[in-house]
């Protein structure tokens, strides 16, 4: 099994084992994250496709700074051309979003609903994740799963600063609420089971 170090080396010499091996090795947690900003599973693999073809041609610009810097580094390529993505099919906007035209947050998450989110799996927390209008989907997972700050995801989006932080209020109410109508169907199909 080859290091990441050699990963690295061998792709920005165009080895074809060594991209293989890339690929073989973090294809499933690239389709993982561009699925979370996509949302789609057919977009998500034209845009995995997208992904290695940069990562292929802009290697040499990346550097190996020890164990674990490959893997951020495709991480944040799947990640900005999810955006690209999303960008190019209009999907997320480029300006800031009125805050009147957003519905306002319920109340904030109580015991219950912290309760609820550690019940579910995570793929089907992924699933409800998913289900977010792009603009709420994609600044949830850049602030909350992939660690941006409110300011990069402004400068990433185009959007204001506050734009950023109401739309992940809002999207963490919206999944609070996906969240319990999940566990209540779940447990209304279990009390019919019985």
């Amino acid at each position: 099994m080859m290091s990441e170090r050699d990963i690295a080396r061998g792709c920005k010499l165009g080895n074809a084992i060594a991209q293989r091996e890339l690929f073989d090795r973090y294809s499933p947690h690239l389709m993982a994250v561009i699925f979370r900003y996509v949302g789609d599973d057919d977009d998500a693999k034209d845009v995995l496709q997208d992904t290695f073809i940069k990562i292929y041609t802009t290697i040499d610009r990346f550097s190996y700074s020890g164990e674990g810097s490959l893997w951020a580094w495709i991480t944040r390529v799947a990640v900005n051309r999810s955006l690209n993505f999303l960008r190019d099919k209009k999907r997320i906007k480029t300006t800031s979003m009125p805050l009147e035209s957003m519905a306002d947050p319920p109340d904030d998450e109580d015991e219950e609903t912290a309760r609820q989110v550690n019940s579910l799996d995570i793929s089907t927390l992924m699933e409800l994740v998913a289900e977010l209008p792009d603009g709420y989907r994609t600044v949830f997972n850049m602030h909350c799963i992939d660690g941006f700050s409110h300011q990069e995801i402004a400068n990433q989006l185009g959007i204001s600063v506050n734009s950023s932080t109401s739309q992940l209020v809002r999207a963490k109410a919206l999944l609070a609420r996906k969240i319990k109508q999940h566990i209540n169907k779940q447990e209304l199909q279990a009390h019919y089971e019985q």
